[in-house]
């Protein structure tokens, strides 16, 4: 678990750096993102605290076991266990530590953060998303357990919903020079 806790800041802010350079590029293209729909929904004061406090619970409880379950110790142990069964075919004898990061568990994690972010549905945050799929199932691999990746992915979920309630939106939805532009002139 320290494991988890020693690389749950750095992977943090590169997602973050992420998403504000994918939100700067959407906007230099012309096309303004819309928020995420959990987003728009922590955001409405309209809806009810009682539903927001619902998704909430999905969002930083339910999210983080299922997901790392389905695409860390689904998905990428899948992928790992063909690619590395393909790669030994090729290079019988030469096996490597379990601990070591090779290139089948790098394609593995690219493909399965790849599919991670292309289920979120949000063309916007599929970069750090993306990231995080990976950071997640280097944090699996690396630590021996996946109670590793799904701490990190609990902190980021809830760092994130702390931020949506608070600042009104989530990290990669802020327009920071929108907001300090706002500050500066009151």
């Amino acid at each position: 678990m320290k494991f988890a806790l020693k690389w749950f800041v750095p992977i943090t802010l590169v997602a973050m750096g992420l998403a504000w350079v994918s939100e700067q590029v959407a906007l230099l293209l012309g096309f303004d993102p819309p928020p995420q729909d959990l987003v728009k929904l922590f955001t409405d004061p309209n809806i009810a605290w009682r539903v927001k406090a619902k998704f909430a619970a999905l969002a930083v409880l339910a999210a983080p076991v299922l997901e790392e379950l389905i695409f860390r110790m689904g998905l990428f142990n899948l992928l790992c266990w063909v690619w590395n069964r393909v790669a030994r075919k090729r290079t019988a004898g030469a096996e490597s530590p379990h601990n070591a990061f090779g290139a089948c568990e790098w394609l593995s994690a690219l493909v399965s953060g790849a599919v991670f972010a292309a289920v979120h549905l949000h063309a916007a945050t599929f970069l750090p998303l993306w990231f995080l799929g990976v950071a997640f199932a280097w944090l699996y691999w690396k630590s021996g357990t996946i109670r590793s990746s799904m701490l990190c992915h609990f902190l980021f979920n809830l760092v994130n919903l702390a931020l949506c309630l608070i600042v009104g939106t989530i990290i990669w939805n802020v327009d920071l020079v929108k907001y300090a532009s706002i500050y500066i002139s009151s």
